[in-house]
């Protein structure tokens, strides 16, 4: 499955399975008993010290964050609008797997990270 967050595109095996196999390391807490609502609080924690500290997530780590949402939301598409360094709640979609493929296909085309711009208000 491809799951999008902000301008990052990847492809997350399983999510429930990757999800049971990651969430010791990723620190989120036992996520089986968690709620969406806490699900979101922990990514946007974790996506507000990346934004803060001005570093781009990792695949991994984007794969891991991924599967969170995804089993706790349904979300395939997750915007964190960040402002002045801040990050805002995020914005949840579900995006048809065509339109993230060809995202992804465009960006290993081009090289250039899908523009959220043009994403974000098709999907709202």
């Amino acid at each position: 499955m491809l799951f999008l967050m902000n301008d990052q595109i990847t492809e997350i095996d399983i999510p429930e399975m990757h999800l049971a196999k990651c969430w010791k390391t990723l620190g989120c807490g036992d996520p089986y008993g968690m709620r969406a609502r806490e699900a979101l609080a922990f990514a946007t924690r974790v996506v507000a010290e990346h934004v803060k500290e001005g570093i781009r997530l990792e695949d991994s780590l984007l794969q891991d964050l991924g599967s969170l949402i995804i089993s706790k939301t349904g979300a395939n598409a997750a915007l964190f609008p960040a402002f002045d360094g801040k990050v805002s709640e995020p914005r949840l979609t579900i995006l048809p797997e065509t339109i993230l493929a060809s995202l992804r296909e465009r960006h290993h085309r081009e090289g250039k990270a899908p523009d959220m711009g043009e994403i974000w208000p098709a999907a709202a």
